[in-house]
């Protein structure tokens, strides 16, 4: 898993909430999404089926526009869900994981890592 990525406990450490892109470091105007992993704190095993039950949302930086996300599973990934997305702003944006697991009450909240623009690793210029 990319050292991007975000780790947060919840369920009192019951679980672990992994959060970020699909691919790091991320550009403007290239296709990207959302990474998000779902493990149990105790053995680090996958919990797969919550694409009903959790959703999430991505915050441009300053909070100006959000969009909820459609998650859906990775195929062949247990308890790994995607959504995916075009960033357009350079910047540091704001992704929201909320809802359930099992019976654990979840809202998260993570800022990613500086979006670059695409333009500033072009080369020749």
């Amino acid at each position: 898993m990319a050292s991007a990525h975000t780790t947060v406990p919840v369920g009192e450490g019951a679980y672990l909430v992994i959060i970020g892109f699909a691919k790091e470091p991320a550009y403007t105007e290239e296709r990207n999404g959302l990474d998000l992993i779902i493990r149990r704190a105790d053995d680090g095993e996958p919990v797969p089926h919550l694409e009903g039950t959790l959703f999430a949302s991505i915050a441009t930086p300053g909070g100006e526009f959000v969009r909820e996300l459609p998650l859906r599973a990775q195929h062949g990934q247990p308890g790994r869900y995607t959504a995916d997305f075009v960033l357009t702003r350079q910047g540091v944006y704001t992704i929201r994981v909320w809802g359930l697991i099992h019976d654990v009450e979840v809202d998260v909240e993570v800022t990613s890592h500086e979006v670059s623009p695409l333009s500033s690793i072009r080369f020749p210029d």
